[in-house]
């Protein structure tokens, strides 16, 4: 019987342990955006307790263009740092084209704990704020709220597929996986060219397809965007698409690192 990957369970990857009792667990993945080489090494170490995959930008200018090219779940930044400083990249990355930075999570980390400074980082885009040196309680206190707290992969899909695959192993499991890591980056970049385009007519019945297939694959979240696509475009509301297409982005990427996950260990 193959295990179920970290991305697709509750339980923690290795290495990684729950840290406060009551909290749900955290999936994710994280910018953390900081210069102070100290500071990066300890809140790697914290975002690893927390089971959180991470990337690092050493300034403001790297987190702009990282965001640009890759999916993230939310950001750390920092406030004060060379090149640009975190409110100018927040609000970089507030004006990203398509939306790409709206909906994204924005957490100040700051040591200037003065008056004023929470606001000032209010007013910059960001969404929380979050003063240094933290806990790891308080760091993982602040995430519960901004982060998914449900796998991106429903572990139910393993037995489901297991229970129809007639040796009972997990060979219906891997190729229903690779047909749709196959399809997936197509399927996308055809929703996405007609969000671009408004064409309501393509992108009804792609959201229409990929709601299914995303479900039969366990991507319950992700299915659910699509089914809220689907009925954008039935109804001919193309700009409440369009606001859906960041968070469509973040849960395909989440989708497909699970399922290519489980690929690589059934491997």
């Amino acid at each position: 019987m193959n295990e179920v990957p970290p991305c697709c369970q509750p339980a923690r990857p290795h290495g990684a342990r729950p840290c406060a009792a009551g909290m749900p667990p955290l999936h994710g993945h994280v910018l953390l955006v900081e210069d102070n080489p100290v500071n990066q090494g300890v809140a790697k170490a914290m975002l690893h307790r927390l089971g959180l995959s991470m990337a690092l930008a050493r300034h403001g200018g790297e987190a702009v263009e990282l965001v640009r090219t890759q999916i993230f779940d939310l950001v750390l930044m920092d406030c004060q740092m060379p090149v640009m400083d975190g409110y100018e990249a927040t609000a970089a990355i507030r004006a990203l084209p398509d939306g790409r930075g709206l909906g994204l999570p924005v957490i100040a980390l700051t040591g200037n704990a003065l008056p004023g400074d929470e606001q000032r980082c209010l007013s910059a885009g960001m969404d929380a704020f979050l003063a240094k040196p933290h806990t790891l309680a308080d760091l993982q206190a602040m995430l519960v709220h901004w982060l998914p707290t449900v796998p991106a992969i429903d572990p139910a899909v393993f037995d489901t597929l297991r229970e129809l695959d007639p040796s009972g192993g997990p060979d219906l499991t891997r190729a229903v996986f690779r047909t749709f890591l196959a399809s997936a980056e197509p399927a996308m970049a055809r929703v996405e060219a007609a969000i671009a385009e408004g064409d309501a007519q393509v992108l009804g019945q792609e959201a229409h397809s990929l709601k299914s297939s995303a479900a039969n694959v366990g991507a319950r979240t992700l299915s659910e965007v699509h089914r809220a696509l689907e009925h954008c475009a039935r109804g001919g509301r193309m700009a409440e698409a369009r606001s859906l297409l960041a968070p469509l982005q973040r849960e395909h990427a989440r989708a497909v690192a699970g399922l290519r996950a489980w690929m690589k260990a059934a491997t």
